[in-house]
């Protein structure tokens, strides 16, 4: 079938064989269930894993609105993208496929029909949490910004806030003690800060949290990085948004003082690019407080209740406002702290600097304390967005000191 539609082989390629191909092959009349244009009944729909069913809807939902913004008339956006793919026909990448065509589709209608805009923004908010992983540091808590720690005797690490030097504290064992930072031996050993990444030969990941003994890998890495032909297409795809929307970035930016290319690459990764919900974690609607971690935010709202005033306050809660250090490895050391260095003791670089380049090919959390060897992110990495735009001369990033 062309376009955007569906048949029976794409729902059998998500859905598996066996006992679904059986019944769907001999055309079962019972009319329970209708899914994709098939008609199914409800005992094989119930047999149906969920994670391929949510799948199956996303997909064919991405699609229905695009029917419909083009039987409306809606303008063409420059964020349009592979729009006559068939979405089942890449059923292990669907985020990074759906996703653009969802920010897409809000970009047409939002300034036309607020409520079309309002349902692919929930499409896009939905496909987000079936890819998201919880930042470290919200599961832990931090500290004096008023979240409280999870299961903190699960994890061998509990955060406390960046100091007034810009270094973010990991204490082995249990909360932060009030009365300072730890002792020596709790942390790594420092080594010489005046490694470059020249100097610095290949070598495995290292696995320290500190970092003045991080930064020479973090410049290494950079200097280092390229991007997997396969995923060129989607790359691009990232820089143009970033781009087009670089003007709601910057705005939000000279309220806080964090740059604009940072807001940019994290409301990616936190909220899969959706100014249609909050920046924190991209729950959606803006109309309600946050429900997942951190649930209640911002704590002042209605009004105001727009994209603007939400991101100023999920940067004040993870105490990125006020930081003067904005250097390249200071910004990858920030962003990998904030996720989770847990990525390090497996000696994997993490997805959330490094997907879609040279330096990851595979290894994720799946679920808490859950890592998968063979899962791939199918997020662009904040490190890959921020070479791309530093090389084509978007912005600047000055070496840590």
């Amino acid at each position: 079938m062309a376009g955007n539609s569906f048949d029976k082989r794409d729902f059998l390629r998500l859905a598996g064989g066996g006992l679904i191909a059986s019944a769907v092959g001999s055309r079962a009349l019972a009319q329970d269930g209708r899914i994709l244009g098939l008609d199914l009944p409800k005992q094989v729909i119930d047999l149906i894993p969920r994670k391929p069913l949510n799948y199956l809807r996303i997909a064919e939902s991405v699609a229905q609105l695009e029917r419909e913004a083009d039987r409306r008339g809606f303008p063409k956006s420059p964020l349009e993208t592979r729009k006559g793919q068939s979405l089942a026909d890449v059923a292990d990448s669907l985020y990074q496929f759906a996703m653009p065509r969802l920010v897409a589709l809000i970009d047409r209608s939002e300034t036309i029909d607020v409520q079309f805009a309002d349902q692919a923004g929930e499409l896009l908010a939905e496909l987000h949490q079936n890819q998201h992983e919880l930042p470290e540091a919200l599961k832990l808590g931090l500290g004096e910004l008023g979240l409280k720690p999870l299961l903190p005797e699960r994890r061998r690490y509990l955060v406390q806030p960046e100091t007034a030097q810009g270094e973010i504290i990991f204490v082995p064992g249990a909360p932060p003690s009030p009365g300072g930072p730890p002792s020596a031996e709790t942390l790594p050993p420092k080594v010489d800060a005046a490694i470059t990444a020249e100097d610095e030969p290949d070598k495995p990941l290292s696995k320290s949290r500190e970092f003045a003994a991080l930064k020479g890998e973090y410049a290494r890495l950079f200097r280092k990085l390229t991007v997997r032909p396969q995923y060129q297409e989607t790359v691009d795809w990232h820089m143009a948004l970033i781009r087009k929307a670089r003007d709601r970035y910057e705005k939000v930016g000279a309220q806080t003082g964090v740059p604009w290319y940072f807001i940019a690459v994290t409301h990616g990764l936190e909220a899969s690019f959706n100014f249609r919900a909050h920046f924190h974690n991209g729950d959606f609607p803006l109309s309600a407080r946050t429900r997942q971690v951190p649930a209640g935010r911002p704590t002042k709202w209605l009004p105001p209740s727009d994209w603007e005033s939400s991101a100023k306050d999920a940067l004040r809660l993870l105490g990125y406002v006020g930081q003067s250090d904005w250097s390249l490895e200071r910004t990858l050391y920030r962003l990998e702290a904030y996720n989770g260095l847990g990525y390090r003791g497996l000696g994997v670089p993490t997805p959330y600097l490094w997907s879609f380049s040279n330096h990851y090919e595979r290894g994720k959390f799946v679920a808490d304390g859950k890592f998968s060897h063979t899962a791939k992110s199918q997020q662009c990495g904040a490190a890959v967005l921020l070479k791309l735009l530093a090389d084509a001369g978007d912005i600047k990033l000055e070496a840590a000191s």
